[in-house]
Formats: C-alpha cells, sequence, structure tokens
C-alpha cells in the first residue's frame, strides 16, 4: 500500500494532495427540534405581535370612532355641537337628556341619608326606606323627560327599569337589615353577568350624567 492510500484513512485527497480533516469544532452537528418551552415562547411572541397589529389596526379602520351602543342620540347630538364649537338643544329648545338628568339625579342622590351612620337594624332599615322613596321619586321624573328619538325613549327606559330593579334589591336588604343588623346587601343578576350597579353607571358616564350612576350610601 502507497502512502497516498493512507488519505482514505487520515485526510481528504484534493488535487492530488492529502488534506487533513477539520477539527471536530467545526464539523456540523444537525440541529435539535426546538423544545416545548421555546415553542411555547415563540407562539407568545407571535401572539403579542399580531394583537399589537390589531390594535393599531382597529384605531385606523374608524371602528373606534363608532359610538357606544347605550349612547344616547341626544349626547351623541350634543358631543358633536360642542366639537364644532357649538351650542346644543333638544328639540324642544331645553338643553340635552343627560344634562336635565344629572340635575336631577344630583339633587336626589345628594339628599340620601347615610345608612351607614345607623345605630341599629331598624335604623338602618329606616333611612334605607326614605333613601328608596327620594329614587324612586328620582326615577319617575327621569322617565318624565322628554326625548327626540324612540331609540333614546328605549335606551332610557331600559336604564331605568334597572333603576328601580336595584332600588326593589335595596328595599329587601332593608326588610333583612332590620330583623338582622349583620344582613349583607346583594343585587340582583343581569342578563349579560356585568353587575347591575356597574351598568347603571356606564351608561350615566356614557350619557354625561355622573350624578346618575348607582348611589354609593351602602357602601
Amino acid at each position: 500500500m502507497c502512502r497516498d492510500d493512507w488519505a482514505v484513512q487520515t485526510g481528504v485527497r484534493q488535487n492530488g494532495e492529502v488534506v487533513a480533516p477539520p477539527p471536530p469544532s467545526e464539523i456540523l452537528e444537525p440541529e435539535k427540534p426546538p423544545s416545548p418551552a421555546r415553542i411555547l415562547f415563540r407562539i407568545a411572541v407571535g401572539i403579542i405581535v399580531v394583537a399589537s397589529f390589531g390594535v393599531w389596526l382597529y384605531a385606523y379602520s374608524g371602528a373606534a370612532d363608532r359610538p357606544p351602543p347605550d349612547e344616547l342620540d341626544s349626547t351623541r347630538a350634543l358631543l358633536d355641537a360642542r366639537e364644532a364649537g357649538q351650542e346644543f338643544e333638544e328639540f324642544d329648545g331645553t338643553a340635552a337628556y343627560g344634562v336635565r338628568a344629572s340635575s336631577i339625579c344630583d339633587t336626589a342622590v345628594g339628599s340620601l341619608p347615610d345608612a351607614r351612620l345607623a345605630d341599629s337594624g331598624p335604623a338602618r332599615a329606616t333611612q334605607l326606606r326614605e333613601a328608596n322613596r327620594l329614587l324612586l321619586e328620582m326615577i319617575g321624573e327621569l322617565r318624565g323627560l322628554p326625548v327626540a328619538t324612540v331609540r333614546d325613549d328605549e335606551l332610557r327606559n331600559l336604564w331605568l327599569d334597572d333603576w328601580e330593579t336595584l332600588v326593589g334589591d335595596r328595599a329587601r336588604y332593608a326588610d333583612a337589615v332590620e330583623n338582622d343588623p349583620a344582613a349583607v346587601f346583594s343585587v340582583s343578576a343581569v342578563a349579560d353577568a356585568e353587575r347591575l350597579e356597574r351598568r347603571l353607571t356606564r351608561f350615566a358616564r356614557t350619557n354625561l350624567m355622573l350624578p346618575c350612576g348607582a348611589p354609593s350610601d351602602l357602601g
């Protein structure tokens, strides 16, 4: 066997010369498949990127400018007028529904006795019943305000129906706390799983009448 034949075992023949094989550190190893943790990380990063893009897409699509579904037509007209630097009056020459309602609620809710200051169950029940009477009068006034559109009338009445439900819950609590000072106040469940008092307050906030949100006299 000649010397060059050893190249088969010790190296590679190139152009008649024997070239030494690459050191082990330069030999490429097959790529290992990514671990489950790395796969999850890549998926999470992809979701974040897509979500971030979606936020900007939503912002520039015009959908973000659509009014909330519980916004009264009267409120939208008022906001548009303010944006244009103009005064707004309802069809009957009065202020927007939310402006008139806010004044009524501010007077009524500001007059509620603080039931938390009662020193006994019967005293607390008495305060609650007086507060509920004031709230029912407020609801009657709000329901009697004129509105310009059928849609506004429907939304307003649904909101005030929720108000009456809340007053009913308060009335049951008054009966309970009269006999048991440790009784706990609870509200009726609503169809969309949103807490009743939060839905009341959301509608009030959307329509620029914050005083018409759920009262906090019960804590």
